[in-house]
């Protein structure tokens, strides 16, 4: 395609001009050093956000306060969240190449819903939930210094701005620092939760079971639009399963790690979302929670007491996580589809010592950084949620169209059809709830859409008249080039 050769037209930087003789003969390439363990931190680190912490409220109110139904449904909403997890580990192991949707996308829907989904990811995808994470982060950290009232709109922005750049420094450094950073926010979040836990067991212990008498009685009629909305916060509470899919090429023997890796923490998180669930309603009528702000925060002040900080630390921790991983697996995306040609080449180059791509980490904090002085970011969430559930819709829909156009092609994890029709099932009824609850939210995003179309056709002219804008595209390419010491990728790493 015209397109990709001519924003490689110019002549890159090699190693041998940068005056850095660190990396030495050593290839520039991705490196694969996310193993087992590193994987399932991925995951549970990226489910394990704030969902927990808040959306017992949500489920609870769907189901008209019934103890025993909230609990079916964070079952019934893992195991939604686990189909469509098995369907991305097998288009991961399709393609084998990382990128997660785009590239899904873009080997089957062709170039111009590639282009879409990488300029939503990289305009408003990485800055928007980067943002949101970096101010839940600050807003836990400061919260206890104000005694527990609202902190002060400059001190918790001040805040998520140092958050943003510790955490984009550490990505760019090294990806292992980054998978052990990680680690222990996985660690840290389950720790957090295991407080929860125990102490629930605790009050089991002495008798506090009034709340699970007649379980299963609601206190009214169900409502099918409040059932929708539970289903809605317990999708939430575990999203962030596909991140691991988006850095395939750096996963250690990804045909055996991933589909282990999947199996053991989607359980993992299930497990614990019913234990802490079940721990709130010790100590918490179901009216009280359906009441509350913050679940975890209330139920620590009653139980914990003045040690009731500990939990506002490890919710921070929890979104500290989200946004390290959010972070390391989103730009993999930006990496990806730069190197496909789908975006400026520049954005697949790799630091000559680092081995990270640290332009796709860069060059989006400007954004971001506009996104945190908003005062209201929370609004983007919607119409974000809205436009990530149309394409994660669309790769389900790949699994029946290759079975069905390459049936003799080889699959190595291979999931039964059913399961990628119960995901798209789902994630429709998930686009038409959105649609009746906030239109004016699922308007803006489709405006998104249609604007990064017209983008792409804008890109196709400008690419097509390579004498009069390439020179100008050649100068910002070599010079963000030797600014930020990157080179092509070396190697092949799928």
């Amino acid at each position: 395609m015209s397109k990709q050769a001519s924003r490689t037209s110019y002549e890159p930087v090699s190693r041998g001009d940068n005056r850095d003789g660190a990396a030495g003969n050593e290839k520039v390439m991705l490196k694969p050093v996310v193993g087992m363990f590193g994987s399932i931190a991925f995951i549970v680190g990226s489910i394990i956000g704030t969902g927990i912490f808040l959306s017992p409220t949500g489920i609870l109110a769907g189901v008209s306060g019934s103890v025993g139904w909230s609990l079916v449904f964070w079952v019934f909403c893992a195991a939604i969240s686990t189909c469509g997890a098995y369907c991305y580990v097998e288009l991961a192991s399709i393609f084998k190449k990382s990128g997660g949707d785009f590239t899904f996308m873009d080997e089957i829907y062709g170039p111009m819903v590639g282009y879409v989904r990488v300029w939503i990811m990289f305009f408003m995808g990485c800055p928007v939930w980067s943002a949101v994470q970096c101010i839940v982060v600050a807003t836990y950290i400061t919260t206890p210094f104000f005694q527990c009232n609202d902190p002060p709109f400059i001190a918790v922005r001040l805040l998520s701005i140092c958050v943003l750049l510790v955490t984009i420094f550490i990505n760019c450094y090294s990806t292992i620092l980054a998978t052990r950073f990680q680690i222990i926010y996985t660690i840290a979040k389950n720790v957090g939760l295991a407080v929860i836990i125990l102490s629930g067991i605790v009050l089991l212990c002495r008798g506090e079971t009034d709340n699970f008498r007649n379980a299963f009685q609601s206190q009214e009629p169900f409502d099918v639009r409040k059932i929708s909305g539970a289903l809605y916060a317990g999708m939430f509470a575990y999203s962030g399963w596909s991140f691991l899919i988006f850095i395939v090429e750096e996963v250690k023997n990804p045909k055996r790690t991933m589909p282990i890796a999947m199996n053991i923490s989607m359980t993992l998180v299930t497990v614990l979302y019913l234990l802490a669930n079940i721990s709130y309603l010790t100590a918490m009528t179901p009216q009280e929670i359906i009441g509350s702000d913050a679940v975890a925060a209330d139920y620590a002040v009653r139980v914990l007491g003045s040690w009731s900080w500990l939990i506002w630390a490890f919710v921070a921790i929890s979104a500290a996580g989200c946004l390290n991983s959010g972070v390391y697996t989103r730009t993999r995306l930006i990496f990806a589809a730069s190197r496909e040609g789908r975006f400026p080449r520049i954005l697949s180059f790799i630091h000559i010592k680092h081995h990270t791509p640290i332009l796709p980490l860069i060059l989006p904090i400007p954004i971001t950084l506009v996104m945190l002085c908003w005062a209201n970011v929370w609004f983007l969430i919607n119409f974000m949620g809205f436009i990530e559930v149309i394409f994660q819709t669309m790769c389900y829909c790949i699994i029946p169209y290759v079975r069905w156009k390459y049936p003799e092609r080889e699959i190595p994890f291979k999931t039964n059809i059913l399961v990628s029709l119960v995901a798209i099932a789902a994630n429709i009824f998930l686009m038409v709830l959105t649609m009746i609850s906030v239109p004016i939210d699922c308007l803006i995003g489709v405006c998104f859409i249609a604007a990064a179309v017209g983008l792409y056709y804008l890109d196709l002219f400008i690419t097509s008249h390579p004498d009069k804008y390439s020179g100008v595209t050649d100068k910002i390419n070599n010079l963000l080039q030797r600014l930020f010491l990157s080179v092509q990728q070396e190697g092949k790493t799928y």
